[in-house]
């Protein structure tokens, strides 16, 4: 019983260490260390840089107006270089003519070829000489290994500017901490740290100078890496949120969110295109109790689902990369949207524009050149220069565009509903099915021009069977509306017209296509239609 109660004990004490532990706020920041590497200013602070085989991410500080933080990522790849083709070599043996005064060894009896390609016996009827020796008298006997093969670098260079993990970034690395500080490494320590053959390094550069760290491996059972200062020859550890980010580069450091402000202070945006102008607000929608935020038009204050849907569909506009070389004033602009607070003032802005990509001219302009793809850009105050979107998602918004500032927005489709519209009452059959024809129409399909064949009435239609076609004419109509047949069908009906005289005879009648039902009825309008044809004949 003791031992019951003091297990129960220690099962309350952990149920409420583990509910602490998962309803606590995760304020705490990265742990860079406490090892002083210095401290600095944001305006002492010039740049970051990290090198590698295949990479190089910098960070630098620019003024353009105000100063910011750019960064670019360049991705180094190496491949062979190519090798010219080299020159077929002589043969030894070949084969030669027997004309005289050939050096091939030719001659007008049997000899040895005259030439170093090898020995040969000549015959004096053709004239012609085989060579039977080796392919080369200065052949060895063996041959030297090839050198290895002369490598070019290829470089592409992403630009981006700085999102939050970046800003970050630049923060940690202006005040400067380790988490341990390694002294002098000996030759056997620089093994163990991975420094020996180590090729990556970490340079940050003041207005006074920079310093360069040798990136070593990472410790034991972590992610942090062991960094080695060149100047000084100390070794350190730094936390992995030092390095991490530069080792992946652009998408782990570039703008996410291109507006740079926090969403949930947007009251307000005015929607600007074609030289019409709207806004819309925030308003409340739903039953009482249940209400949630959505946007309405500034005039009528009330909700208002386009406007939601294009104002949401708007935040999708996320760069996939950035063109800084390239001017809006030679784009086509398509909309902008400026984002205000509760008290008017401006949050941010952010226009979407438009181009016609020229393909790259060849060598020789084709005939009939494609016609260039269309690419679309957006800017605002966050991305400072044109940045490329995805082509579906601009699209949308554009095609969004006239609905947003038509008066009769275009309702939204119940996906519940009927999916073919308002059908008129009667065109329904009993059993609920759409007529053939379509709804409403009340008639049978028409067969298209060309088929030859009328259509086959389906068992109990009552329809009266179809006139057989004129040899040489055109298929007879369909009957207008359908009667019920009170004899049997007579063995020749008369013909829709009066065939031309005289009739060609012709080949062979067309089969007709095997109706769907094959009862006895059926079976007997198939052997009177024939005979009637036959009577014809």
């Amino acid at each position: 019983m003791k031992g019951a109660i003091i297990h129960g004990i220690l099962l309350a004490v952990m149920l409420v260490y583990g509910y602490r532990t998962w309803t606590r706020e995760n304020t705490a920041g990265p742990d860079i260390g406490t090892v002083v590497l210095w401290d600095k200013t944001d305006a002492d602070l010039v740049s970051i840089e990290f090198k590698s085989d295949t990479k190089q991410v910098k960070l630098e500080r620019r003024t353009g107006g105000e100063t910011y933080w750019w960064g670019l990522d360049t991705t180094i790849t190496k491949t062979p270089k190519p090798v010219p083709p080299t020159p077929p070599t002589n043969a030894g043996s070949g084969a030669g003519s027997g004309s005289a005064g050939s050096a091939a060894g030719s001659g007008a009896g049997s000899g040895s070829a005259g030439s170093a390609a090898g020995s040969g016996s000549g015959s004096g009827s053709t004239g012609s000489g085989a060579g039977s020796g080796s392919a080369g008298s200065g052949a060895g006997s063996g041959s030297a290994a090839p050198p290895p093969p002369e490598m070019v670098e290829t470089k592409k260079t992403r630009e981006f500017p700085l999102g939050d993990s970046g800003d970050k970034l630049v923060k940690s690395f202006t005040a400067a901490r380790a988490l341990r500080d390694l002294g002098k490494p000996t030759d056997e320590a620089k093994k163990d740290y991975k420094l020996t053959d180590a090729k990556s390094t970490l340079t940050v550069t003041f207005k006074d100078g920079a310093r360069t760290f040798l990136i070593g491996g990472s410790v034991y059972g972590g992610s942090d890496r062991y960094a080695l200062e060149q100047s000084s020859g100390k070794a350190y550890v730094l936390s992995k949120d030092l390095v991490a980010g530069l080792e992946v580069g652009e998408s782990s450091l570039h703008l996410t969110d291109p507006r740079g402000f926090d969403v949930a202070k947007i009251e307000s945006v005015t929607i600007d295109a074609g030289g019409q102008s709207k806004t819309a607000i925030r308003v409340q929608a739903g039953a009482e109790g249940q209400q949630v935020k959505t946007w309405g038009d500034e005039a009528t204050k009330k909700p208002n689902q386009t406007l939601a849907n294009f104002i949401d569909n708007a935040n999708n506009l996320r760069p996939t990369e950035y063109a800084p070389d390239l001017k809006t004033a030679g784009l086509t602009p398509v909309v902008t949207l400026t984002y205000k607070d509760e008290r008017g003032a401006v949050l941010g802005t952010l226009s979407l524009y438009k181009h016609i990509k020229v393909p790259a001219a060849g060598a020789e302009a084709p005939a009939n050149p494609a016609p260039g793809e269309t690419e679309y850009f957006i800017m605002t105050p966050r991305t400072r220069v044109a940045a490329v979107v995805r082509k579906d998602t601009a699209e949308r918004a554009e095609q969004d565009v006239p609905t947003v500032f038509s008066d009769k927005p275009i309702d939204s489709v119940d996906p519940k509903g009927n999916p073919f519209g308002k059908v008129p009452p009667g065109a329904l059959n009993p059993h609920g099915a759409l007529p053939p024809g379509g709804p409403g129409s009340g008639a049978a399909p028409v067969p298209g021009p060309g088929s030859g064949a009328a259509p086959v009435p389906g068992p109990g239609s009552g329809a009266a069977l179809p006139k057989p076609p004129v040899p040489g004419g055109a298929a007879a109509p369909a009957p207008a509306a359908p009667k019920p047949a009170a004899t049997p069908p007579a063995p020749a009906p008369k013909p829709a017209a009066p065939a031309p005289a005289p009739v060609p005879k012709p080949a062979a009648p067309a089969p007709a296509p095997a109706p769907a039902c094959a009862c006895a009825r059926c079976a007997c309008a198939r052997r009177a239609c024939a005979r009637s044809l036959s009577a014809r004949s």
